[in-house]
Parts: structure tokens; sequence; C-alpha cells
């Protein structure tokens, strides 16, 4: 991605390393205030019509609201955050990363001001799009699922794909907002996957057109030993086989017109 070079050329020095680990530092902090009735989600949480009404804070802040009710269903949540924020940081670095959560926050805060009375889970997409992320840099990468059940990261976003876009089908007056909120992952991801989507499809017709030729090949039962022609490709055509001096006791085939030729230069007879 060009463009991201040329900010990250221009920008890069302003990235902070460790950037999501800050974040799930005060996600955990608004996890306590909230748990202590000093602050309440709903002050944070992501409202169009609020913020189309002045509260504007609301475009970053509802990214802090933890998705998880329980304190250690909470720290299992942030490490796979975490893990999957290394992972992208780690094979893109500093800059692309933080971009890559900017225009998350961007996306979902656009959703929302589209559709104002639509209730989006801003930080849920948030998670997801560093997931599907760290998924598909990563297919193979495995996470023990309810800390026992080891399962590859693709098999768990492949799922998650596949409830957003039940919900996007089910709910069709509101899927370009659902859709907008990983506006991101498709930013960085798209032309990649489709790409690759392209690319296994012209794998899998050569793979189809291989194994067809093998078969005709090995199907036949007659093949002339000059031009290749066999009783498969040329249904209508004759075979003869030679047993000459040249072409040995067990014999060589020939399509009519290549036997008359050997005939001449030979002064052989064939057999059927």
């Amino acid at each position: 991605m060009n463009w991201v070079d040329k900010l990250e050329r221009k920008y890069g020095h302003l990235a902070p390393e460790g950037l999501i680990r800050y974040i799930s530092a005060l996600i955990v902090f608004v996890f306590i205030l909230n748990s202590s009735n000093l602050l309440t989600y709903q002050k944070l949480a992501l409202n169009g019509h609020l913020i189309l009404s002045g509260e504007v804070w609301r475009i970053v802040t509802f990214a802090l609201i933890p998705v998880s009710t329980n304190f250690l269903f909470l720290i299992f949540e942030l490490s796979i955050l975490i893990l999957c924020a290394d992972g992208l940081e780690a094979n893109w670095g500093t800059f692309k990363l933080g971009l890559y959560y900017v225009f998350g926050l961007f996306f979902i805060s656009l959703a929302s001001l589209l559709s104002p009375y639509v209730y989006l889970p801003g930080s849920y997409f948030i998670y997801l799009s560093l997931f599907l992320g760290f998924a598909t840099l990563y297919p193979d990468y495995e996470i023990l699922l309810f800390l026992i059940l080891p399962v590859k990261v693709k098999y768990m976003a492949g799922f998650s794909a596949i409830m957003v876009l039940y919900s996007i089908f089910k709910t069709p007056e509101y899927g370009f907002a659902l859709l907008l909120c990983l506006g991101n992952y498709i930013l960085f991801f798209g032309s990649s996957l489709y790409y690759s989507i392209i690319k296994n499809k012209l794998r899998r017709q050569n793979i189809a057109r291989f194994e067809s030729a093998s078969s005709q090949e090995t199907s036949y039962r007659h093949k002339c030993s000059v031009c290749g022609k066999t009783d498969q490709s040329d249904p209508e055509m004759q075979f003869r086989y030679c047993t000459c001096k040249t072409c040995g006791e067990k014999g060589v085939a020939f399509c009519m017109e290549h036997l008359k030729e050997h005939k001449n230069n030979n002064g052989t007879k064939a057999t059927n």
C-alpha cells in the first residue's frame, strides 16, 4: 500500500510503540470505574445521535468499553487483543498498526453517524478487525479455546465473519452500517484477499485442466509415435503397429498418415 508508506515516511515518528497495550490499560481502568459506580459505560458509548448533539468524545471513548462484564473474561479478552496487536505490529510496524486502529475508529464512528439510531457495539468491531487482521496474516496460529481446545485462528475468524454476514443479511437495512464497521479491514486487506481468491480460482482451473489432460492421455489405446494423435483425440483415425527391424517386435503405433511415410521410408508392413 504505497499511500501507507508515504504517510509513514512523513509521520512515522509520531506513532507510539505498544499503543494497544496502553489502550488495554485504559480499558481496565474504565472497567474499574464502572464497577465502582464512578462512571457508566453509557457516558462513553457510541451513539450517533448524541455525537451529532455535541458529545463528540464518544468518537474515541467507545473503544475503551470492554466487551466482557466479568473481570476474568476481561483479562482473557485483553490478552487476545494484545496478542493480535503484537502480531500485527511485528508484521507491519508501529505506524501501520496505529493507522489501522485509527481507521477502525473512523469507520465505526462514521457508521454510527450515518445510522444514528442504530445500536452498534463499537468496541466489539475494533476487537474483531484486529482479530481478523491477525488471522489473515497468521492463519495457522492456534489459540486454546476455553484454555483447553486448540483451534486455529483462521477457523475462529471464519466463524466470526459468517456471523457478521448473517447479521447483515438478517437486517439488510443496517447491513451497510455493519459492513462499514469493518472498513479498516476491508481497506487494508480487501485487495490482497481479492487477488488471493482469483489466484486460487486460477490454480483450481489449472489443476482441473491438468487432470483432464492426464485422464485423456492415460485413457487412449493407440497413440501415433510421430504426431501424438490418439484414438481419444481422433476417434475416426485408424492406427497400425509396425514390427520392422527399426520398430522392434513389440511394434510402434502410427496413424495412417504417418504409417504411409514410415512404409515408404523403410519398405515395411504394418499390423493391426
